[in-house]
């Protein structure tokens, strides 16, 4: 038995985060997973930003059908693609090859970053996705980013309220760099949520703009070992919130090999969780 699936079930569902494995194509990522003891993964079908390799998974295309059977195979499922890029100029209808793919996929979430700072504008387009992903059996859910339209989750909190549907992703970075606090998620009321993705960084923010992408994207710390207040955002959650485990560290030295790395980031993740349930 692996040290990963050794470890006792988490209160919180826990779910691998593509983007902490983003080496990998969707068929490797799935049996990863299933070896580090996962269940669930998110998987990216469409970039986060230029030049990011986008792999053949929309559509019935071999990857597809590979991916499918490893799920199958090795019993994990697909907890929420990503992304959309949502602008207020953004055309709904072409996002439905990459909606109908997660749907195949059986995702339950599709991952919405607001590119947009013009919040009715953009409510508007994201009702109206969320309308295409219901026929699909998805959830839209709204992730804020300190450098994208939707920086703070006061902001994302006001776009889904104006669309009257769809969730709110909350990373824990990008709560602790945009000022939010655990209190904040404490008041978030329960039909706002999607899920939370953890991860750790050093409680000082980055001093310029690069810098703060670099870390975000390729340098985070494994939950536990940085200066974020993780227990108490845990100990915040909605019970049965999912937390997908987002982490990656592709630009910092000394990189685990995918099985080996994602089984240390399962077992940090639930050694703070086994924190934050003792600290109710």
């Amino acid at each position: 038995m692996t040290s990963g699936a050794s470890k006792p079930r988490a209160a919180h569902p826990l779910c691998l985060a593509h983007l902490t494995l983003i080496e990998l194509a969707p068929p490797e990522l799935v049996e990863v997973a299933a070896d580090a003891g996962f269940d669930r993964v998110s998987m990216r079908l469409a970039p986060a930003s230029a030049g990011e390799h986008q792999h053949p998974m929309i559509g019935d295309t071999p990857m597809m059908r590979e991916a499918l059977a490893r799920m199958r195979d090795r019993g994990v499922a697909v907890h929420d693609v990503e992304l959309v890029r949502l602008t207020d100029h953004t055309s709904i209808a072409e996002l439905e090859p990459l909606l109908a793919a997660a749907a195949m996929l059986g995702a339950q979430h599709m991952l919405v970053a607001g590119d947009s700072d013009d919040e009715a504008a953009l409510a508007q387009r994201f009702g109206e996705l969320c309308a295409l992903g219901a026929r699909y059996g998805l959830t839209m859910a709204l992730e804020f980013m300190p450098w994208r339209g939707i920086r703070s989750l006061a902001s994302a909190r006001r776009v889904l309220e104006a669309a009257g549907s769809g969730g709110v992703v909350v990373d824990a970075i990008h709560l602790a760099r945009s000022g939010g606090t655990a209190d904040d998620l404490a008041r978030l009321p329960l039909h706002l949520w999607a899920y939370f993705q953890i991860c750790d960084a050093p409680a000082q923010p980055p001093s310029s703009a690069d810098e703060l992408l670099f870390q975000a994207r390729r340098a985070r710390l494994p939950p536990g070992q940085g200066g974020l207040d993780l227990v108490a955002m845990l100990r915040a959650l909605p019970p049965a919130t999912v937390v997908s485990i987002e982490v990656p560290l592709h630009g910092r030295p000394d990189l685990l090999p995918p099985v080996p790395r994602a089984r240390m980031l399962r077992d940090a993740t639930l050694d703070l969780l086994a924190q934050a349930h003792a600290s109710r």
